[in-house]
């Protein structure tokens, strides 16, 4: 038997025996409506599930809302739907509880141990006369689960009807319901808990909408966010004026008071003084106080620390002109970040309680504004810090760079005359110099380079680049190399339009540093291939080899500039750890990108992507 609200007038209690049917509680129709629409969904799938698993053709939950059960889930015959929107009061299952059996969360009542005219509420016969046998279910047996949250308080019913066995729940029926029942106990506390919280947003949404935008992109300074929300508070509140101080970590602070024009008003020292020192005392205590008049916050007096500065509020706001005024903390999580002081005039509304509520809600909003903005401050000073940090570093680049191709000329330049005086024992050293003298000078190219294609302020001129004519000629460039090392060089290159916007120097070098790379650290008898395709607006170029590989730990840091591998095997081979990084720096300036994918001692393969004509 399960409870079902007929609607009709027939008085509190009607009969039907034909089909079956589930429990719905008369009650208040405007208590039938939730906000969260995905809640009710999931707890219509709980007793779906409930009655599909467990064998019932009925199964209701439904929620305790305001002292009423209220149905939110229903499974069962359709022409009894038309009645779920009623609900009935929570003490009609008082009798039921009373008397049953019970049987983990659910409490079992059975038809011979209760008279169906002593219940309360609206219940309905849904199942039909069983067989004549003892565990027979019979139509007036109630079998309901009390639902409760931590505390034990009871926040909804499930309640399942009419088992297909056509019999009452055995032992193993028994556990499956429990479990069911703690599923659909934790579904209904969380989706209460989901529809608190929906009611509490949309109460503050009012308060909230005043500094809502203060969080806005646009506001990127503290004042421009104090700015902004000026008006909307003045008018929101009725006040006079508003005024925001904002306390640094450092603990200095910044304040901004406005009257009604918008004109900024400058207050007497020990108004923020005054002001400072009460700001974390209720931050603390999550309060606000009005400070003057007759109605002055005495509730506030019992914080100790702010009954003598509440003492002081009333002869500086008379010098002010004004005749009250609320005091509002700003601050997020645990920490004070300021505080907000919005003025009345004598004579105006005093600060009803629905006012300092929303003014408590604001100053959590607008101290996280401010958190936000002056954490844009600081990281904005840093970059223009870094900034200048990193041009007074492309400046030394580029000034020592030029400072060393000087000497590297004049080294160069007598090197050629010793070598035409033909001192044959000054051959070797003479070598050794010239090996040394033009390194350095791949160093300084290198250095001017990566300065160059790193800069955002130097201009890229596109034009039409080829990439296959490019491939092919840096094939031809580090074929010789490449056989004298006893390697296999591959070149592949799709049909099609291989054509890229640029500058055919940089893409040169680009190409130029994977190949050279490729060939350095590949073993004799070892392959390199380059390929280049074309998918849909891309030019994707490759280059593969079978050398000594890259770990994973030196992936990461593998385009840096200056960067090394820890690997014993590659340090063999000279190098200045800029090659890559210039690979990098022209690929992002090209609007391309550049991955790596390597096994150690397997190979490596570089894949380079570039926005095609």
């Amino acid at each position: 038997m399960t409870a079902i609200d007929t609607g009709a007038s027939a008085g509190p209690f009607a009969t039907r025996r034909e089909g079956t049917g589930g429990v719905v509680l008369r009650g208040h129709p405007e208590h039938t409506g939730w906000s969260d629409s995905s809640a009710r969904a999931v707890l219509q799938l709980l007793v779906e599930s409930v009655a599909e698993m467990v064998g019932f053709r009925v199964a209701v939950l439904s929620v305790v809302i305001e002292g009423e059960l209220v149905t939110m889930a229903y499974v069962g015959p359709e022409e009894h739907r038309e009645w779920l929107s009623q609900t009935d009061p929570v003490h009609v299952l008082d009798p039921v509880l009373e008397r049953a059996c019970a049987w983990g969360r659910f409490c079992f009542l059975a038809a011979e141990d209760y008279d169906v005219e002593e219940l309360k509420g609206h219940w309905v016969v849904v199942a039909p006369d069983g067989e004549e046998r003892p565990d027979a279910w019979h139509p007036h047996d109630a079998l309901l689960a009390t639902l409760r949250d931590d505390a034990g308080v009871l926040v909804g019913i499930l309640s399942v009807d009419d088992p297909v066995s056509g019999c009452r729940p055995d032992a193993a029926q028994r556990r499956l319901l429990e479990r069911y029942a703690a599923q659909a106990e934790r579904g209904v506390i969380t989706a209460v808990e989901r529809e608190e919280m929906v009611q509490q947003i949309a109460h503050a949404e009012s308060a909230r909408r005043l500094v809502r935008d203060a969080s806005a992109a646009g506001h990127d300074s503290l004042e421009a966010v104090v700015a902004h929300v000026h008006r909307p508070l003045v008018e929101g509140f009725d006040a006079r004026g508003s005024w925001v101080h904002v306390v640094e970590p450092d603990g200095t602070g910044r304040g901004w008071a406005r009257d009604l024009a918008d004109e900024l008003v400058e207050l007497p020292t020990e108004v923020v003084r005054l002001a400072e020192g009460l700001a974390p005392h209720l931050w603390r205590h999550q309060r606000v106080v009005v400070l003057g008049g007759e109605e002055a916050d005495r509730a506030a007096l019992e914080i100790p620390q702010v009954a003598s500065l509440l003492q002081q509020s009333s002869t500086l706001l008379a010098r002010l002109g004004l005749g009250s005024a609320l005091a509002v903390p700003l601050g997020v999580g645990p920490t004070c970040r300021g505080f907000l002081v919005l003025a009345r005039d004598p004579g105006d509304p005093v600060w009803s309680t629905v006012e300092r509520e929303s003014a408590l809600e604001i100053g959590h909003d607008l101290g996280a504004s401010l958190t936000t903005a002056a954490v844009l401050e600081r990281e904005r000073r840093l970059v223009r810090e870094l900034q200048q940090l990193d041009d007074h570093r492309s400046q030394v680049i580029a000034t020592l760079s030029h400072e060393l191709r000087t000497p590297l000329a004049v080294i160069s330049g007598n090197l050629e005359l010793l070598g035409d005086l033909d001192l044959a024992e000054a051959s070797p050293y003479r070598a050794a110099m010239a090996r040394g003298t033009a390194r350095m000078q791949n160093v300084v190219e290198d250095l001017l380079l990566l300065t160059r294609v790193s800069d955002p302020r130097h201009p890229l001129v596109r034009v039409p680049v080829d990439v296959r004519a490019a491939l092919e000629e840096v094939a031809a460039l580090i074929r010789n190399t490449a056989q004298a090392k006893g390697l296999t060089l591959d070149l592949g290159v799709g049909a099609g339009r291989l054509v890229v916007p640029g500058d055919p120097h940089e893409i040169d070098r680009m190409l130029s540093n994977l190949a050279s790379n490729a060939v350095k650290y590949t073993p004799a008898g070892g392959r390199v291939t380059m390929t280049a395709h074309r998918y849909g607006g891309e030019v994707r170029v490759q280059v593969c080899d079978t050398g000594i590989g890259i770990g994973e730990q030196d992936q990461a840091a593998l385009f840096r500039a200056f960067f090394r591998t820890t690997n014993p095997e590659a340090l063999r081979q000279p190098g200045t750890g800029l090659g890559l990084s210039i690979v990098a720096a022209v690929a992002e300036r090209h609007g391309g990108e550049v991955a790596v994918s390597s096994v150690l001692g397997e190979g490596t393969t570089f894949t380079l992507t570039l926005p095609a004509t």
